[in-house]
Formats: structure tokens, sequence, C-alpha cells
């Protein structure tokens, strides 16, 4: 077999599995140069499906992160464990107290947040499929009470670089002693060996998940110093242009970089409702990608779950309530919290995480919505496909095995 032509080998390899791939890479010189060609690993990722990757939050699991594939059949959606492609990391990784951020071209980000808020955090890329990891350099500021940290993970097609976006905000208190946050946006591009400042905005970023990426962007649901909603953007291409705070063009920055959110939140201010710094008061609406729009989902009420779609991006007048979902009596695993889209099957019924407990379906023809019974524990899950894209390919030192 070694003797076969390249295209033939080609052929072949790409009908393995992603372990099996990598296993043939020690067989010979020339299978390991073949499968680690650019062309071969771009080749390979396009023709990869999209599962997922599960990062078990409960740390008493022998492994830390699981796999499931995802079947998409018409009306046949089974989703199940890869049982030979379970990551145990814990002897590399001892301090397992990690936040996911996101999954890009099988590229995998996150980072471990310290419990002593005097400890900077610890950010990683890594590869499953190919088990190499690299640790980011420190960046800057301290996540002090009241500070916030958040982060996004994107990738710039025209340039195509990996980037990590820290955001870094500092509780601040104008000439009233009204609190708001200052928010500084830093970035690593994957092959550098720095965290660059590129500058300041007066917005307090959702930090109870991490940016959504979509179209070479990532968003963030943001709130102004007037409790306002809105959807901030950071370009993958251009970033911020390395603006600074201290500018007379500091409110129209704010405009540039933001857009009118889905209605509802806005809404229910403008009727002296309670606002959502009122403990009591639910604040459930999240980010997401719906098929090849960005989507809001609002689980703000316990009756059903609102899904918005902007059907022309950063166009207020675009935002169309796409899809209901009645909450039925019969749903009491349904809880009031967080709701992410994963996934939209072929046939359209979608896949959502509820929380941090509950993989749920939704067939919006025959409105029927279904628990996947597949997890007891509390997890984070993200879509994921495989890649053969080597760490050691952003040349920042030493490339780690586990």
């Amino acid at each position: 077999m070694t003797n076969l032509p390249s295209s033939i080998l080609e052929v072949i390899f790409l009908r393995l599995s992603p372990k099996t791939i990598f296993i043939c890479q020690s067989v010979c010189k020339s299978w390991l140069n073949l499968i680690s060609h650019p062309e071969f690993i771009k080749l390979h990722l396009s023709k990869s499906h999209t599962n997922l990757i599960i990062y078990n939050i409960n740390h008493s699991r022998s492994s830390l992160f699981n796999f499931v594939n995802l079947e998409n059949k018409p009306n046949y959606h089974r989703l199940t464990f890869e049982p030979n492609f379970h990551l145990d990391i814990k002897t590399n990784f001892p301090n397992i107290n990690f936040n996911p951020v996101g999954s890009i071209h099988g590229l995998v980000c996150l980072y471990y947040k310290p419990l002593d808020n005097n400890v900077l955090d610890i950010v990683y890329i890594f590869n499953p499929t190919t088990r190499q990891y690299i640790e980011l350099p420190e960046p800057k500021g301290l996540r002090n009470c009241p500070n916030l940290v958040t982060y996004g993970f994107g990738f710039d097609p025209m340039r195509m670089e990996y980037k990590v976006i820290r955001i870094y905000q500092v509780e601040t208190h104008n000439i009233n002693k009204e609190k708001y946050y200052t928010s500084e946006v830093q970035v690593y591009t994957l092959g550098t060996r720095f965290w660059r400042s590129v500058g300041y905005i007066k917005l307090r970023f959702e930090r109870r998940y991490s940016g959504v990426y979509f179209s070479g962007k990532l968003h963030w649901l943001v709130k102004d110093v007037e409790e306002n909603e809105s959807i901030c953007f950071i370009d993958m291409h251009d970033e911020l242009d390395e603006w600074t705070l201290d500018t007379d063009e500091e409110l129209n920055r704010e405009k540039d970089m933001t857009f009118s959110t889905a209605p509802g939140f806005n809404k229910r201010k403008r009727q002296n409702l309670p606002t959502p710094r009122d403990r009591n008061y639910p604040d459930y609406r999240s980010l997401g990608v719906l098929g090849n729009y960005l989507c809001l989902c609002d689980n703000n009420t316990k009756s059903y779950l609102d899904i918005w779609v902007m059907k022309e991006y950063g166009v207020k007048s675009s935002w169309t309530k796409e899809i209901v979902i009645d909450i039925t009596p019969e749903c009491n695993w349904f809880c009031h919290t967080m709701v992410h889209v994963l996934k939209v099957f072929r046939d359209g019924e979608i896949l959502f995480q509820l929380g941090e407990d509950v993989l749920f379906t939704y067939n919006p023809e025959k409105k029927t919505l279904t628990k996947n019974e597949y997890f007891s524990d509390r997890f984070w899950a993200s879509t994921h496909v495989s890649s053969l894209l080597s760490v050691k390919n952003f040349g920042t030192g030493v490339a780690n095995n586990f």
C-alpha cells in the first residue's frame, strides 16, 4: 500500500476516521508528508462532518472532553458518543477549572480561571484530533471583583488568521457615583507572541457566554451606561483600527461597533417594568446562529421561548420572530434559564442546549419539543469538526502533546 500513488492514498485517507488518519502519520515518512501537507489538511477539513464536542463541568468524570456524532438524516437525528475519541487530559492539566470559549476549524479555545483573583487567566488552544495544544502568553488585567472578563475566538478569512479576543471590563463611576463599565479590547493573533490592546469602549459585555462567531465577526450582547441592550461586534479583519478612549469620536465609535438587538428588552424598560438589575427579574437572552442568520433566543417568560432572526445583517427592521416554542406543562424539565442554538439539521429540526444540563430538539413543522436523555451532569456543548491542523503551524514555540 505504501507504493500506491499519492492521489489514490489521498482518496483512501479521506474515507478514514480522524483518529485513524492521525495514526497513519506514524507508518512512514511519505504518509506523514502527505497527511501533513497544507492542501490535504484543507481538503480533509472541507469534508469533515459537523459533530459536537462536550466539556464535562463535573470534574469527577474520567474523560474531561467527549465527542458526540450527529446523525443528519431526515427525521432521524440520533446522538451517539464516539467511544474511541474521549479525552482525559487531567495528567496534563491537574487544575481543570476550564472555561471553554469556542471551536473553529477543529481548534478549541479555552481558558483556566484561577480561584485566586490575583492570578491571571491562562488561555489554551488545542486540537483534539492531533492531541496538541499551546499556551498563550499572559494577558493583562486581573479579574478582581468587580472587574469582569469575557472571551471570544474567531477567524479572519481574508488573512487566514485565528484570533482570541479578551474583553477586560473595569468598573467605573461618573460624577454622580453611577456605576458603568469601561471595556478594553485585547487581541491575540495565533502565530504572534503578544497580546495587543486595540482600544476601550463604555459598554458592559455579557459574560455568561463567549462571543458568537458569525460571518467573520464576533458578537456579544452589551449594555450601555443607561442599561440599554444592543449587539456589539468586532470584525476579525480590521478589529477596531486601534482607536483610543480619549477622542472626540467616542460616541460615534460605540455606534459604529453596535447595532440594535431584537425587540423585547428595551421595550420592557420603556414600559417602566423592572430592569434586569433587579435580582428577581430574568435576563435570559442569548445570541446564536440559526442557519445563515444571526439569531437571539429570548427565554424571559416561563410559557414560551422566542427565537428572533436578523434577516438582513445589522438592520434593525429585519429582526423577525421566526419561532415561538410553547412550553407546555408536560415539559417540566424546561428550566427558566439560558438557551443556545447548536445546530440546524437538513430537515429544519433544531438542536439546542438549555442551561448546563439539557440538550433538546425542536421541529418547527411538527411543533414538537424533545429532550435528549444523554447527560446527567453539567456540561458545555459546541459544534465541532475534526481537523488535522497542527498548532505547530502558528510558530509560537513548542507545541505540547497530551
